[in-house]
């Protein structure tokens, strides 16, 4: 019995292996594929690649927790207490005629008395002017608690001011 022979390399150079002369054909085929194809290529291996990384991070177990080291004991800390609401103002009633116009007047004549009282703590300043703002303070109040002021009869109320009946005379 004749035993068989191996083929030598060169033999099997001519084609893909086993394929015969048609192995070159299939060869520049597959390359020709790899070419025309390469981003599907891509694709599936990043695909590949991130199902890797995922089964990778499933398996590892966590790290293991540091103990910490015990708070100091410390009291209880007091319940918050609770905050009252804020009071609410009612809401305006809207005026109307001779509301709205004793209203108005009442608003200018408060604005005049700021004014004037304004006015009268410059002169006070103006007049006294060793003083401290404490004692300024101090003679202005009493001022205007006498009901006097500079801008209205000068702070003499004797004298009548321009509002004011003359004497003898009613007021229709």
């Amino acid at each position: 019995m004749a035993s068989k022979r191996r083929k030598s390399i060169r033999a099997t150079a001519g084609g893909a292996a086993g394929c015969g002369p048609f192995g070159i054909f299939l060869f520049f085929g597959l390359i020709w594929l790899l070419v025309q194809y390469w981003w599907v290529l891509v694709v599936a291996g990043v695909v590949v690649a991130m199902i890797v990384a995922l089964v990778k991070s499933a398996k590892t177990p966590r790290p293991l927790a540091t103990p910490r080291p015990p708070a100091p004991v410390q009291a209880p800390e007091p319940k918050p207490v609770r905050k009252p609401k804020p009071a609410r103002t009612p809401e305006p009633i809207p005026l109307a005629g001779d509301e709205l116009a004793a209203h108005m007047r009442a608003l200018k004549h408060a604005s005049r008395v700021r004014a004037m009282q304004d006015w009268d703590y410059e002169w006070i300043l103006l007049a006294f002017p060793g003083k401290s703002s404490r004692e300024i303070s101090e003679i202005a109040n009493a001022h205007f608690a006498r009901g006097r002021s500079i801008g209205v009869n000068y702070g003499d109320p004797s004298v009548p001011s321009f509002k004011t009946p003359k004497p003898g005379q009613r007021s229709p």
